[in-house]
């Protein structure tokens, strides 16, 4: 018997690790000499961020930046003043095996910070930061493409899958030089300074992806009105553009680009209390994970007329091309100080905290949770400033259709809008709308043919009495499978029955002819 199979090889997506670390942080620090005697403290910070991240052999490893800001009175001074100091961290996590082509996701999150005043130029710092990281990697396995002699039989399935996978991260920097303009005050000192990547679009060219976008950049800054310490804020929107390598990228591939901000700082151009021009620096990190969708022919099924045939199968979740979703939100909060009174409002902001999200494969519906933080830096009216914070949580609801119970969702939160209105002598009420997309991702559970064995000893019985059968067939059934309980083929019976598709159309008698 001269048999003989095809392999070619099929990749899939794997998700190699998805878990969370803790790193602690614990900090004795004196203040410089330069900086003014802590009076008190109005409110302390964690910014963490991962500057860096590399994959070798089987480890992950990373480098995490960790701020703290102080925000502070010194004593006889209404003057808002803050310090801040950074960590650093090297850390590696065991993946436990090598990765091919992999996508890396890391995204630190402040759990908590305390802070204590030792004295008037010593602050004691302990909290915590929990690092999410996920690798994904390509899984390659071969698979049987086709299949000859020994009397076989193969079923195909035409399904659609990324056949070819590529991922690429850059990290870039902005810098651009800014003019506040004559009506603005001049700078002392930056209390705060954000930057929200928003209008995020892509160009694919050979090899390359041409990514665009803007920097929206919010800063706080102390400065002198009407011979009075005060604070002022500022809002800068920052076009970009950025090429990112990817070798083999061309037209036929889909890009999904994620950029997130690794640090934004602002630096006033000229002496203390007369700047009017700053320099923004903003670092990216760009990320983009390409795939090119085809439409390919995998053998579901195999038997043989003749002999007996053991199969080996592998268990694959064939990617869906992922399904943009977007979504908003509102959310309030009404922030009370319990000192005195608020006499204005400098500067009123909110975060999206944290967001999860879990499809109900019972109601097929998509749901999405989250918590928005609330800020607001006011002043009193002892003319101090105080600092007022609270977290809300929001929900909401997306009704997803033609998907597994296996589908998830990768969502991205921001704030792009807050405004505040002053509710009472001690309460500020704060809305916000939030704008969620991201992408859905679903998968096609399919059993991949490995390997096919023949047994030329252990040969089928045969009907040599008679050439034909007949079988009366159900609306819908199978046409292979009716093939494959009488040792036939599945052409032998279209052709014996003038049948055009694979799928009985109706109920009815059908002829099976026996093949030699």
């Amino acid at each position: 018997m001269d048999f003989k199979v095809n392999r070619e090889i099929f990749s899939t997506k794997e998700v190699v690790y998805d878990g969370s670390n803790e790193q602690s942080i614990e900090l004795d620090y004196i203040l410089p000499d330069y900086f003014a005697e802590v009076f008190k403290v109005i409110k302390c910070q964690l910014s963490p961020r991962v500057v860096s991240h590399s994959i070798s052999g089987e480890k992950l490893a990373y480098e995490l930046v960790v701020g703290i800001k102080v925000l502070y009175l010194s004593e006889n001074s209404n003057a808002l003043r803050s310090v801040e100091q950074k960590m650093n961290f090297s850390k590696s996590i065991n993946l436990g095996k090598q990765v091919d082509k992999p996508e890396i996701i890391i995204q630190p999150k402040t759990e908590y910070i305390n802070c204590r005043v030792v004295n008037q130029r010593r602050l004691d710092f302990r909290g915590a930061v929990s690092i999410k990281a996920k690798v994904i990697s390509e899984n390659k396995q071969q698979i049987v493409s086709d299949a000859f002699g020994g009397n076989i039989q193969l079923k195909r399935k035409s399904v659609v899958y990324p056949t070819h996978r590529l991922t690429a991260t850059k990290r870039a920097t902005i810098i651009e030089e800014l003019d506040m303009g004559a009506v603005k005050p001049s700078i002392i000192s930056i209390v705060r300074s954000e930057a929200e990547i928003v209008n995020n679009d892509k160009k694919i060219i050979t090899n390359k992806v041409i990514t665009k976008g803007e920097a929206v950049v919010n800063m706080l800054y102390t400065c002198e009105k009407e011979n009075h310490n005060s604070l002022e804020t500022m809002q800068f929107n920052i076009p970009f553009s950025q090429i990112v390598d990817v070798d083999g990228i061309n037209e036929k591939h889909e890009a999904n680009i994620r950029m997130n901000v690794i640090s934004c700082e602002i630096i006033p151009k000229g002496a203390s209390g007369e700047s009017t021009q700053v320099e923004c620096e903003i670092n990216l990190e760009i990320s983009c994970v390409a795939n090119r969708y085809d439409n390919v022919d995998i053998i579901s099924d195999v038997y043989s007329t003749a002999y007996q045939v053991k199969l080996d199968y592998m268990d694959a979740k064939l990617e869906k091309k992922p399904m943009p979703i977007e979504a908003t939100n509102n959310a309030k909060s009404n922030l009370e100080y319990h000192e005195g009174d608020i006499c204005c409002v400098y500067d009123a902001w909110a975060k999206v905290n944290k967001i999860m999200s879990r499809f109900e494969p019972s109601t097929g519906n998509l749901k999405i949770s989250g918590s928005c933080n609330f800020y607001v830096i006011a002043k009193n009216e002892n003319s101090k400033p105080v600092y007022i914070e609270n977290e809300i949580p929001f929900e909401n609801t997306i009704k997803l259709e033609n998907v597994s119970e296996d589908c998830f969702a990768e969502l991205n939160a921001m704030v792009v809008s807050c405004s505040y209105n002053l509710h009472s002598t001690n309460s500020v009420e704060l809305k916000a709308e939030i704008k969620m997309n991201g992408l859905i991702y679903d998968v096609i559970n399919n059993k991949l043919i490995t390997n096919i064995e023949v047994d030329e000893n252990k040969i089928k019985e045969q009907e040599n009495n008679v050439a034909l059968k007949l079988y009366f067939a159900d609306e819908g059934e199978d046409v292979w499978e009716i093939a494959k309980k009488y040792n036939t083929s599945i052409k032998a019976i279209m052709d014996e029955n003038d049948l055009l598709e694979d799928t009985v159309a109706k109920k009815g008698m059908l002829l099976i002819p026996f093949i030699k």
